[in-house]
């Protein structure tokens, strides 16, 4: 949690190459849907969201759910261009839409509805 945002973060160790270059933004993607980790963090999510709606009251997960960090710490250094290593990706009511009719028996009203 941070100012209020919810996030879920995952540390890789996954070998992409030797140098910082190695560590984009476009390759953390391509390593990220190579391995499936996008299918990981949104059952992540998902979990994060539920959990969300049962212990926040006021829970709006527009305002409450931050997003999805995987940090590829062989990529992160003070030495490091910015963003190197860093993969973000915010979740959007869409995102939530689609995971709602994934998983519709996990829903706490049984309905789908979120």
């Amino acid at each position: 949690e941070v100012n209020g945002q919810y996030f879920v973060c995952d540390y890789k160790s996954t070998h992409l190459g030797n140098t910082f270059e190695d560590y984009t933004p476009d390759a953390l993607l391509a390593d990220i849907q190579s391995k499936q980790y996008d299918l990981q963090y949104l059952i992540y999510v998902w979990v994060l969201h539920l959990h969300l709606s049962l212990v926040l009251p006021d829970y709006e997960p527009s305002r409450h759910l931050g997003g999805v960090y995987y940090l590829y710490l062989r990529g992160m250094s003070p030495q490091a261009p910015a963003h190197s290593g860093i993969y973000f990706k915010p979740i959007s009511m869409t995102d939530l839409q689609y995971l709602a009719q994934t998983f519709p028996s996990l829903m706490t009203d049984g309905q789908g509805e979120l």
